[in-house]
């Protein structure tokens, strides 16, 4: 019992009358801490912290969305802070991290998008890239969900495999970055992907041109992913180093545990590695909170 102790106490957990309080935290970051968005298909919202996503910080139910409709990607705006969602339905939403009200922002010009893609913002434009597991690829106007362009589909450069990008992530995700990245994952292949080329690379490859290039095996069988977003900054505008940022997915595997996983990406290698988190359902979105 006293090691137990010590672990929940290492941990910054409480143990009352055997049930493990949890301290109460708001759902906005103004610390030094990454903390991160979850959102379940329950319609469960919480914030945790991103080193250690162990137990819920917040957690609220998300409400206001259209008739029929369910969330299946999430991401925070870098120019404004907002969170945003994106519906299966391909109507776009404001949410409110802290009550979970959620807000329609124009009409569903989308269409249906199904219930696996990568959601993410472009920090350099301002625009939502959009990518389905069937392949599409489009950019999202944010203040009024208009579709801006419809992209080249997306296929592999060297190959003819089809790709399943059901999760996208940029780098450089903060206001005013005049250079970014564009990382999916491939659920298919079980593997880390660029859509276009790195900052800095040559040749240039737009993510619009659909090019999508191996980075590596994500040392996981996988059954679906479901969030992946990236936090950091390349150190020289323009240049690109892994090792200047950090990120994370939500994954389920092929076996005998049900429910999503937290994991951390190695960018270099595309290797994940298991980050403890209690209490998770089934995983559609995840992202870096605003701080």
């Amino acid at each position: 019992m006293r090691k137990l102790s010590a672990v929940l106490v290492a941990l910054g957990l409480a143990a009352t009358t055997g049930v493990v309080a949890v301290p109460q935290a708001s759902a906005t970051t103004s610390s030094s801490r990454a903390s991160l968005y979850v959102l379940e298909s329950n319609g469960s919202l919480s914030l945790r912290d991103a080193k250690l996503p162990l137990l819920t910080e917040h957690r609220v139910k998300v409400r206001g969305l259209r008739a029929g409709d369910r969330l299946v990607g999430i991401d925070t705006r870098p120019a404004t802070k907002e969170l945003y969602a994106i519906g299966k339905s391909g109507q776009l939403y404001k949410l409110n991290g802290r009550t979970g009200q959620a807000t329609a922002v124009g009409a569903p010009a989308a269409g249906i998008v199904g219930t696996a893609v990568g959601f993410d913002f472009n920090p350099t434009v301002d625009r939502i890239r959009l990518v389905t597991e069937a392949g599409r690829n489009l950019r999202l106007h944010p203040d009024t969900g208009a579709v801006a362009a419809v992209d080249t589909a997306l296929a592999y450069a060297t190959t003819t495999s089809k790709p399943r990008v059901a999760a996208s992530a940029y780098t450089d995700s903060f206001a005013g970055a005049t250079s970014t990245g564009l990382y999916g994952l491939d659920a298919g292949k079980d593997s880390l992907v660029t859509q276009g080329s790195l900052p800095g690379r040559t040749p240039a490859v737009s993510p619009n041109t659909g090019q999508l290039f191996t980075v590596g095996r994500l040392g996981v069988d996988v059954s679906a992913v479901n969030g992946f977003d990236i936090e950091g900054r390349a150190r020289t505008a323009g240049t690109y180093d892994a090792r200047d940022y950090t990120a994370i997915a939500a994954i389920r595997t092929n076996g005998l545990l049900s429910g999503s996983r937290i994991v951390k990406v190695d960018l270099r290698t595309g290797r994940t590695t298991p980050l403890p988190a209690l209490g998770l359902g089934e995983v559609v979105g995840l992202t870096f909170a605003a701080r």
